[in-house]
C-alpha cells in the first residue's frame, strides 16, 4: 500500500466528516464519484468510511464510559465557553475608565472587574451560577494567581 500525501489525506477527511454530518436519507442520493480526486486507490468512497465510523459510533451509544466522556466533555466545552465569554467581559470592563486608575494594581483592577462581572451575573442569572463560577475561578488563577502569590495569599492582598 503506498503512502497518501498530506493534502489528498486531507481533503478526504474533509469529505468523510461531510458524509459523517450528513443526514443519512440525503446520504442515499448523493454522489462523490467526481468529488473527490484521488492520487492513491480508486475505490475511496467518503460515504462508506462515514458509514464504517458512524456504525463503530453507533457501537458506543450504550457503552457506560463512552456516556461519562461524553458528559465530561459537554462540561469541558460548556466550561471552555463560559470562560471564554468571562475572560473577554472583564477585559472589557478593565478597558473602560471607570477600572482605569493609576493608583490600582492592574492585577487589583482584574479582580476587581472579574467581582463584579462574576456577581452581576450571578445576580441576573441564577441559573448560570456554577458555570460563573467556575469560569470566575480559572479566569483569576490563570490572570493574578501569581501575583497573589508574590502578595503572600488573598489574605495579604490589599483592597483598598
Amino acid at each position: 500500500m503506498a503512502p497518501t500525501d498530506k493534502n489528498t489525506v486531507d481533503l478526504q477527511t474533509s469529505k468523510i466528516i461531510e458524509c459523517l454530518f450528513e443526514d443519512e436519507d440525503v446520504l442515499g442520493f448523493r454522489h462523490f464519484d467526481n468529488c473527490v480526486e484521488t492520487d492513491g486507490p480508486e475505490d475511496f468512497d467518503p460515504v462508506k468510511v462515514a458509514g464504517k465510523l458512524r456504525h463503530i459510533a453507533d457501537s458506543l451509544n450504550n457503552d457506560l464510559a463512552f456516556k461519562a466522556a461524553l458528559d465530561e466533555l459537554k462540561q469541558a466545552v460548556a466550561q471552555e465557553a463560559a470562560e471564554a465569554a468571562f475572560s473577554h467581559g472583564v477585559e472589557v470592563l478593565c478597558q473602560t475608565q471607570v477600572s482605569q486608575k493609576a493608583e490600582v494594581a492592574p492585577e487589583m483592577q482584574l479582580i476587581r472587574a472579574s467581582v463584579a462581572l462574576g456577581l452581576y451575573i450571578k445576580k441576573s442569572s441564577p441559573d448560570l451560577k456554577n458555570q460563573v463560577c467556575s469560569a470566575m475561578t480559572a479566569f483569576l488563577n490563570r490572570r493574578v494567581g501569581t501575583w497573589v502569590a508574590q502578595q503572600g495569599g488573598w489574605h495579604n492582598v490589599s483592597y483598598d
